[in-house]
């Protein structure tokens, strides 16, 4: 009994098949399709099982896209669209400040490291001056360099096996702290003669005073000599690094490599004159201290340290290979 149904409702599945195809052959669809709500009609139909029996590549090829397009009021269309809105929701800005910020760190660790190649090779020429022995050698503050390894994989090392020798957390080099001081001067300089200058102008404009006589000679120089103490000590209190410094990827340090308090930034920037004085000796010790403080490093108990922020400090990929090779050779005799 069931096995007869079953037979007649594939027979009647046949028949209506058949009914179909002749249907189909014979009505005009346009005439069909002028009497049909096609929104109800599809709100019915399984559009993905018929986009699965369509072939879109012949679908395609029967449509002319450029006559499609051309009945289309692309100024209409793009006037209801919220361009910003579409192109925020990309990721596209993100993706812009990502690769700026990316280019512009990589070109500024390349300086980076040179400044620190040449500290490692003055620091070099220095130790056998004065005839040091490797063992004799103070990386950094223990807090700051206990527990890092030496090296790390640099760019391409999976190809290359370069190693870069890091040195976060290491006594910055005379080099560095000179380049950062040659940019903090600059600023600093720069800056005040903007402002005079402005300053100037205004008190000419609206007063009949100058500031080329010798009273305002005497008060420029107080005014510089407060600019520049404001200049170091806000910066270091703020961040433990000047511009400068923060350029040339140096911090400010306690001796035992934690953070200076607000006292020890006073200290250490009002007695730096004192390493100034008397041809810059209190400066040359940065160069034959082992390591590397300056006269008013030692009397605030502060250092200068290696630091790029969220990026691991390194030596140049060329340098990093010799003194690998070196310490190898030097491990095995």
């Amino acid at each position: 009994m069931t096995e007869g149904r079953q037979n007649g409702k594939r027979l009647l599945g046949r028949v209506a098949g058949v009914v179909t195809e002749r249907v189909v052959d014979t009505v005009d669809p346009d005439i069909v399709l002028g009497h049909v709500d096609v929104n109800a009609l599809l709100s019915r139909v399984d559009l993905d099982a018929v986009l699965a029996r369509v072939d879109m590549d012949a679908l395609l090829a029967r449509v002319d896209l450029n006559a499609l397009l051309a009945d289309v009021d692309l100024d209409a269309l793009l006037k209801d669209l919220d361009v910003e809105a579409l192109v925020r929701r990309s990721g596209i800005p993100d993706i812009v400040a990502e690769s700026t910020y990316s280019m512009a760190g990589s070109v500024l660790d390349v300086a980076r490291r040179q400044l620190v190649g040449l500290d490692v090779i003055v620091d070099r020429i220095v130790d056998r001056l004065m005839r040091r022995s490797e063992d004799d050698r103070r990386e950094g503050p223990l807090s700051l360099v206990a527990g890092r390894g030496e090296a790390r994989p640099g760019n391409g090392s999976a190809m290359t096996g370069r190693v870069r020798r890091s040195v976060s957390g290491h006594y910055a080099g005379a080099i560095s702290r000179a380049a950062a001081a040659v940019i903090d001067g600059l600023l600093i300089g720069g800056l005040y003669t903007l402002g005079v200058a402005g300053f100037g102008f205004l008190l000419e404009t609206f007063t009949s005073m100058s500031l080329t006589d010798d009273r305002s000679t005497l008060l420029g120089f107080a005014t510089f000599a407060i600019w520049a103490f404001s200049y170091v000590f806000i910066s270091l209190a703020i961040t433990g690094r000047t511009i400068g410094k923060g350029l040339a990827g140096l911090r400010v340090v306690r001796a035992d490599g934690t953070a200076p308090g607000v006292r020890t930034v006073f200290v250490r920037t009002l007695v730096f004159p004192l390493s100034v004085m008397f041809f810059g000796i209190g400066l040359l010790l940065i160069v034959v201290q082992r390591e590397h403080r300056s006269f008013h490093d030692l009397i605030a108990k502060t250092c200068v340290v290696y630091d790029w922020g969220d990026r691991s400090a390194e030596m140049p990929g060329p340098l990093s290979d010799f003194l690998n090779r070196a310490a190898s050779d030097s491990s095995q005799r």
